[in-house]
């Protein structure tokens, strides 16, 4: 789950273009400028780390790419029929893809019981309609930086060791979003298109 960029809210009508969608989970303010103070604490002992923007966070569910306003009313149609019970996330500890000897992604971890079963729910959902199911297992995140050219610095990863068991709060997920993501001179831009309570 990435957080890069700025989100805002648009109950417009989606465009007919092709569109980068995602399916998401918006973090709390608290928790997002937590995270913010590591970057910012981190932020003098790398020079090979892009930091991705925190006002914002978000964590992703499923990523579903370029598709057509057709396609993303299809989603619409399986997230309105999608059931599951509100549950919580803490957001603890950081870490490094794909480990700290070449480290290529600064991340911040997620402990969520029940949300791995849920990202299996909506790929079932939408494997209905067509879309690709992931082959990958489903490892949550939130990104705090990545690589520019190369591995990120080991000074980074050793400075990032006092927060590792960082505790950034925990908070009730009883909705997730339909975001479009634009990518901007600035960093991606991202637009809640839909919501859909849990229940």
């Amino acid at each position: 789950m990435d957080v890069a960029g700025r989100a805002r809210s648009d109950p417009a009508r989606i465009d007919e273009n092709l569109m980068r969608l995602f399916i998401g989970i918006e973090l709390p303010e608290g928790i997002c400028a937590g995270l913010a103070e590591v970057q910012r604490e981190l932020r003098p002992v790398s020079t090979a780390a892009r930091w991705v923007a925190t006002e914002s966070a978000h964590l992703t569910l499923k990523f579903l790419g370029e598709i057509t306003e057709q396609r993303a009313e299809e989603v619409h149609q399986a997230l309105t029929v999608l059931t599951w019970k509100p549950f919580q996330i803490t957001v603890k500890g950081i870490g490094f893809f794909p480990g700290t000897r070449s480290p290529r992604v600064f991340w911040a971890g997620i402990q969520a019981p029940t949300l791995e079963a849920l990202t299996g729910r909506i790929d079932s959902k939408l494997e209905t309609f067509g879309f690709e199911k992931e082959r990958r297992s489903y490892r949550a995140h939130i990104t705090l930086a990545r690589a520019k050219h190369g591995p990120l610095d080991a000074a980074l990863v050793t400075a990032a060791g006092q927060f590792e068991e960082r505790d950034f709060g925990t908070f009730n997920v009883d909705r997730c979003f339909l975001y479009q993501s634009e990518l901007t001179s600035n960093g991606p831009l991202y637009t809640k298109l839909r919501e859909y309570l849990l229940s």
